[in-house]
């Protein structure tokens, strides 16, 4: 195994598990299957490589074998950065849809209770108030302990990250304990990597049964099947530190609404007795919205987070690209969402249809080299819930973006589409037949600022496209 006094005797400047990143100094570790990168990690000035392989004869000086790299890695990790998570309290949230809107609040919350909190997600990282874009949802183990080390030295008392199913399947948070952990919902997506639901539920689980710490708390949305199984699941870990939010009033429900859920375009105002004798109020909107207030103001309970707080963050957080708003006037409106799976755009669509008093248009695409068995189902959804659907690109990546356009059509019984390839000509022209009193849903892309064509980004905002398509009307 890697010691401490081993790194100081070789100067070990960092720690790196991707041949292509490696810097002098570094300490790499080469996976399973990947030995043969060792000689170009060596090359570009590894001071040594980590494996379970047996060294070969040019790199012998250079060659630590070990049983077990993903362990060695880990714990290297903890030594090299100072066990930063002794130092943090991790909370993370993990589910197919709400998983940033609710990092989003427990950041705000943290933070409105005047904690120093640092943030991990979909849209940016963040350590205290300075941020930078995010490439994954959860990053790679070494990044991860790099970050966490960066946000101790910084002075955060917090960690609030997203747990993606690919992390937890391939233990990117090996050593990482929770203080708390929360489970919004779970349906179909991933199934290109995951295969079956039951294998993706299973990873979301890992979460709970793996990473939460003997004393930490579970939130878990019960009105979701799955989340009522996981529930269930973890009846061992005791009462006082299980969660039960159910926004249908589930029996059984720890939190759960009283009276009516007002939910208009200016946000919705809701009644939780659980929590507090007072009304919650919040400029966000939709029933999926609920969940994700419900899900962390529970967990924002269950932590001992002081009321005002919760309520100064209700009022204020703002979600880049979940339900964003981003023309309003004239009584026409236009909204962009990140909803890129089923269950996300029948959501979306059913809250904006709720909202309004005019015609509902949409703009979607799938995105390419991605779970191919979703297209259908989403065109039927954008068929059902909206009076007309726009069909675009979305990412195609290598994918030709007729064929999955094809894919979408499919699902469709009905003309009531049209077929613009384009992404910006499709925003373009479903913005030009808006009247007063129509919504126009833009959704697949929320916050995303670039389109993936082939194996190249370029610079493609749909907030952008659809305010300049507005300007134009």
């Amino acid at each position: 195994m890697i010691s401490e006094t081993l790194m100081q005797k070789l100067n070990v400047q960092g720690l790196c598990d991707d041949s292509r990143r490696v810097k002098p100094n570094d300490l790499f570790f080469a996976m399973p299957g990947a030995e043969g990168f060792a000689v170009n990690a060596v090359a570009s000035g590894a001071v040594a490589v980590v494996s379970e392989a047996v060294a070969p004869a040019e790199l012998t000086s250079k060659w630590i074998q070990v049983a077990d790299v993903k362990v060695a890695r880990q714990e290297s990790a903890r030594i090299f950065y100072k066990d930063p998570f002794a130092r943090l309290n991790a909370h993370a949230v993990t589910g197919t849809n709400g998983k940033t809107t609710s990092a989003f609040l427990m950041d705000a919350m943290l933070t409105a209770a005047g904690h120093k909190v640092a943030l991990l997600g979909t849209i940016k990282n963040k350590i205290g108030d300075k941020s930078v874009p995010a490439t994954l949802t959860t990053p790679g183990l070494l990044d991860l302990y790099a970050f966490a080390a960066k946000a101790v030295d910084a002075g955060c008392t917090d960690l609030v990250m997203e747990a993606s199913s690919h992390s937890l399947d391939q233990g990117r948070m090996a050593g990482v304990l929770y203080k708390s952990a929360l489970f919004s919902n779970l349906t179909q997506d991933h199934l290109d990597y995951h295969k079956t639901m039951d294998a993706y539920f299973e990873a979301k689980k890992l979460l709970f049964t793996r990473y939460l710490a003997s004393d930490g708390v579970a939130v878990v949305n019960i009105d979701d099947a799955y989340g009522k199984k996981l529930y269930d699941s973890l009846a061992g870990i005791g009462a006082d530190r299980r969660v039960a939010v159910s926004r249908l009033g589930v029996v059984g429900a720890t939190v759960k609404p009283e009276g009516t859920i007002e939910n208009t375009e200016d946000g919705l105002k809701l009644r939780l007795p659980a929590i507090s004798v007072d009304v919650f109020e919040t400029p966000l909107c939709g029933d999926f919205n609920v969940d994700n207030v419900m899900l962390v103001l529970s967990w924002a309970k269950a932590i001992g987070i002081a009321e005002p707080a919760m309520r100064k963050a209700l009022s204020e957080v703002r979600v880049p690209g979940r339900f964003e708003k981003v023309w309003n006037k004239n009584g026409r409106h236009v909204i962009v969402d990140y909803a890129h799976t089923p269950d996300a755009l029948e959501r979306v669509l059913t809250t904006a249809r709720s909202l309004c008093r005019g015609k509902l248009s949409c703009v979607f695409g799938c995105g390419g080299d991605r779970d191919k068995t979703k297209r259908p189902i989403m065109g039927a959804i954008a068929e059902r819930l909206s009076d007309k659907a726009w069909l675009t690109s979305d990412n195609p990546r290598t994918e030709n973006p007729t064929d999955i356009i094809n894919d979408v059509r499919a699902g469709m019984k009905t003309d009531k589409f049209s077929v613009v390839e384009k992404r910006e000509e499709a925003i373009a022209k479903a913005c030009a037949e808006l009247k007063d009193g129509d919504w126009l849903v833009i959704a697949g892309k929320g916050h995303e600022d670039y389109q993936i064509v082939g194996k190249t980004k370029h610079h493609f905002d749909d907030r952008e496209e659809a305010v300049k398509a507005m300007e134009n009307v």
